[in-house]
């Protein structure tokens, strides 16, 4: 089995995240229970942590303690150019922002109304969704898979085969978490949506050094910025709009690198 995963590490990440999300939302599932904003439970948020948990099983049979100390250092990576974390500031402001022009009949208390979690107000709840969403997805999808696919695919590429995976994990969500149910119609616009979002992820994960810290900080803002019962309707309209309208620029100015093969991401050496 440590073989197996040695020689197929990305593969094995992929089995065990999704074994390990899968096997916490699926008894909910199985008994009919619906996840709704504001109600701490049932709760799918225990299974966000699959992504995190795998890499760190992966990467200390593939890597040891010095792949171990890598992750460690890059989800604590902090040091970086300020602009990213007033990318984080404007994407959370904007939802807010759109939510006081627009009101939708909620209070300002339903900005911290997310499902799975209590209602701690606004700054603890975003800290407990930033360690358990944030950081539990963020250290999967970009800070191992990622991390492993942007020398071979770059940007463009490991996006799109990422959003792939991502969007597949999500599926026992759809008959789960209550905003997933009531999609509808919207389902289409959730893909392309999640698509443009690991465009945006993955392009910030690799620019900012390869920070964990970033990504998940910006996931966790996003998420309030569209998923909480404030801002239902315009103000995850208009997040969402911006975050495609990122996601085409990102490409267009990707794309061409690409094809003259301009490309510096790492490859990983690890001292085991």
């Amino acid at each position: 089995m440590r073989e197996t995963v040695r020689r197929h590490p990305v593969g094995s990440f992929i089995v065990v995240a999704f074994f390990l999300s899968w096997a916490w939302w699926m008894p909910f599932v199985l008994r009919g229970d619906t996840v709704r904003p504001g109600d701490p439970w049932p709760t799918h948020m225990i299974g966000l942590l699959g992504p995190a948990l795998a890499a760190v099983i992966v990467t200390g049979t593939v890597d040891g303690r010095g792949g171990l100390t890598d992750l460690v250092q890059r989800m604590m990576r902090w040091r970086v150019p300020f602009a990213w974390y007033a990318g984080c500031l404007a994407t959370i402001g904007l939802g807010l922002a759109v939510a006081a022009m627009v009101p939708n009949g909620h209070s300002w208390a339903d900005a911290s109304s997310f499902g799975g979690v209590p209602n701690l107000g606004l700054v603890l709840t975003f800290l407990l969704v930033l360690l358990v969403n944030g950081f539990g997805e963020e250290t999967g999808w970009r800070g191992f898979l990622a991390d492993r696919l942007l020398p071979r695919h770059g940007i463009v590429g490991t996006a799109l085969l990422v959003a792939l995976v991502w969007g597949l994990w999500h599926l026992p969500l759809f008959l789960l978490v209550e905003s997933f149910r009531n999609l509808g119609v919207m389902l289409g616009g959730w893909v392309v949506g999640l698509v443009c979002g690991s465009l945006v992820l993955t392009w910030m994960y690799a620019r900012s050094g390869y920070s964990i810290l970033v990504v998940a900080l910006w996931h966790t803002s996003y998420n309030f910025s569209s998923g909480t019962a404030l801002m239902e309707g315009a103000p995850a309209a208009v997040t969402s709009a911006v975050v495609m309208v990122l996601a085409a620029v990102i490409a267009a100015r990707t794309l061409p690198r690409a094809t003259r093969h301009d490309t510096h991401f790492r490859i990983k050496q690890v001292t085991p």
